[in-house]
Formats: C-alpha cells, structure tokens, sequence
C-alpha cells in the first residue's frame, strides 16, 4: 500500500511560516531600535549647545548602518521566500513518484513480493563475476556467477537462497565480486529497484522518497534527485487486459447462447 505523508505540505508550510517569522521579529526590532534611536537623537538636539552644537557626522553614520541592516533583513526575507517557493516546487515534482517502481543507484537491495530486481555494470571485461546477496545479518544467503563482458546487466532476485527456500521481503545487501585477466578486483556499481511508497519533507532535509521493503518497517531512503528512472511495469496492465478479454469473450458466448435459443424458438413457432 503506498501512501502520501500528509505532513509533507504542513513541514513545508511550517518551514515557510517558520522563516518568514524569523524576518518579521528581525523587522520588528530593527524598527523598536530605530524609534529609539530616533526619539534619543531628538533629544539630543533639543539640549545641544548651540554655541557647540554635536556633531552630525556619528548620527549620519547610524543611520546608514541601519538603512544597511534593513537592506539585509529584506534580502533575507526574500531568499527565505525563494527556499519556500524551491521546497514546494521540489515537493510537487517527487509526489508523482509515489506508487511508481524506480531504479536508484546504491547496493541495499529491497525485496518487495517476493522479487528484486537490480543491476550491476561492469567499465571492462572480467575473467569470472560472483554475485552475492547478504541478509541484514550480513551472511550470504544466494550467490551465483555473472555476466563478465562489459556494460550493465539486468538480474531479479527470485528471493529464494541457495537451497531454494523462500526469504522475507526486506533490505538485503549486493555485492559483486569481479576479478580481471591477472586475478585483481575490479570495480563494479550497481542500482537497485523498488515501489515509492512514501514521501515525506521536513524543513531540514527537504524532500525524500521512502522504498518499502516488507511490513517491519523496513526502508530505503532517497532523494529525489538520485532517482535514475522510472521502471515500465506491464505485469498489472497485462493482467487486467487478460480479465477483461475473458469477460468480453464469456459475454460474446452468452450472447450467441440467447440468439441461438432465440432462433429455436421462432423455428419451432413457425413449424407448429
């Protein structure tokens, strides 16, 4: 089941307000202070000498510093308009992942329904290539050889283990053993895929999208921006074109059914 945090709009709301606040309170002492400094000024030149009157040049320096300040606050309030605008922005695009199958990159391989898909490309050719899928406990629990020509290779992880029984969906780890010619490790980065079945945000981290992985909680954790692609997945298309295709043909066989007994019937009439 995937759902949509529906604290992701209040965080960004929240965030927003936060910020704006921070420039309205800074707004609202600048001008406590300018008043002050405004009333202490009057009063200055109300009980200067007027033999020796004060200098003007320190008052005029004043109130450059707090045309200045006031510059800045203005300036921070609209780059804290900009990050709230940029946040929804960012919140908008990633909800339409949610409920979609994408491929990340990484080697935290989540099992979903029984199934992983993943895969692992390789910058040359190798002499031999292990693949090899660990628990969360760290132990191996299926491994089989792989492709060695160069390039990527696409694998699913039926999710049984060496022996053929069936493991639990959850996080489990890849990792690909491939060695050259001369018997060195070679190098070899891999994605993985799975259904976005969560989006949250929060003032801090921004927008993520979580990958589930069973019914204990289990996740991965991206954002946005490393998603790779979006995975076609046709099982479910097919499926429902399968059931409606027997629905049509069991209501084309029931019609023909009626228009045969119909025809019986009108032969049988006429006979009589």
């Amino acid at each position: 089941m995937t759902t949509v945090d529906t604290s992701a709009s209040a965080a960004a709301s929240a965030a927003a307000a936060s910020s704006t606040s921070k420039s309205t309170a800074a707004k609202a002492t600048l001008g406590t202070n300018f008043n002050t400094f405004l009333n202490m000024l009057t009063t200055q030149l109300k009980h200067q000498d007027p033999l020796s009157p004060m200098d003007s040049t320190q008052f005029t320096n004043q109130l450059v510093q707090f045309s200045s300040v006031e510059q800045q606050i203005n300036a921070n309030s609209n780059l804290e308009k900009l990050i709230s605008l940029q946040t929804a922005t960012q919140t908008a695009q990633a909800i339409a992942y949610v409920g979609q199958t994408v491929e990340v990159a990484g080697s935290t391989l989540p099992m979903q329904g029984g199934t992983a898909p993943f895969s692992y490309t390789l910058d040359g050719n190798a002499s031999s290539v292990e693949i090899q899928i660990k628990n969360s406990s760290g132990n191996v629990v299926f491994k089989t050889n792989g492709d060695t020509a160069s390039g990527r290779h696409d694998l699913k992880w039926d999710g049984t283990n060496s022996s053929g029984e069936a493991q639990g969906d959850g996080l489990y780890t890849i990792a690909v053993v491939a060695k050259d010619k001369e018997g060195k490790a070679m190098a070899a980065s891999t994605t993985v895929t799975g259904l976005v079945t969560k989006l949250t945000n929060d003032a801090t981290n921004g927008a993520t999208l979580e990958l589930g992985a069973g019914d204990k909680g289990a996740k991965i954790t991206v954002t946005p921006d490393k998603v790779l692609s979006v995975v076609s997945d046709t099982t479910l298309a097919s499926s429902q074109m399968a059931a409606a295709n027997a629905q049509y043909q069991a209501a084309m066989a029931a019609l023909q059914a009626a228009q045969s007994n119909t025809s019986s019937s009108s032969s049988t009439t006429t006979a009589q």
